[in-house]
């Protein structure tokens, strides 16, 4: 069973550093593809695969939320819950329930809510990090 804990932890942390990717994409796409010619082959394919990650990162953050919860079972079942994961998935819990607000109830889309939302990411990171810092 441990192991089964530790796959959906690291499934959580993959569909997490995918939902990430949606930021990371777009700040390289602003900073250094555009800057390409729109005949260049690698802008074309960085613009296929960013439009990949962006029209899925909500599906990654879906998928990152149902197996954290699998992983929280398993964790709190057996007894091998940490306070640092329980602060790490509560973020994500937020973060998550953030994006879901943004995408389904708001109407301005980089307004105080989104803003929020991705203060909720940088504490995520930090608490994930903390999680896997001190778990190793």
């Amino acid at each position: 069973m441990e192991n089964l804990g530790e796959f959906f932890g690291t499934l959580t942390a993959i569909s997490f550093v995918l939902a990430l990717l949606n930021y990371l994409s777009k700040w390289i796409n602003k900073n250094w593809i555009n800057k390409l010619s729109k005949e260049n082959k690698i802008r074309k394919y960085y613009l296929a695969l960013m439009m990949f990650i962006i029209k899925n990162h909500r599906f990654f953050a879906f998928i990152a939320l149902c197996s954290l919860l699998i992983h929280l079972y398993i964790q709190i079942t057996f007894k091998w819950v940490s306070t640092t994961g329980l602060i790490a998935a509560g973020m994500m819990i937020i973060t998550v329930l953030l994006g879901i607000s943004l995408f389904y109830f708001s109407k301005n889309k980089r307004g105080l809510l989104f803003k929020i939302h991705r203060l909720a990411v940088i504490l995520l990171v930090i608490a994930v990090a903390a999680h896997l810092l001190i778990k190793l």
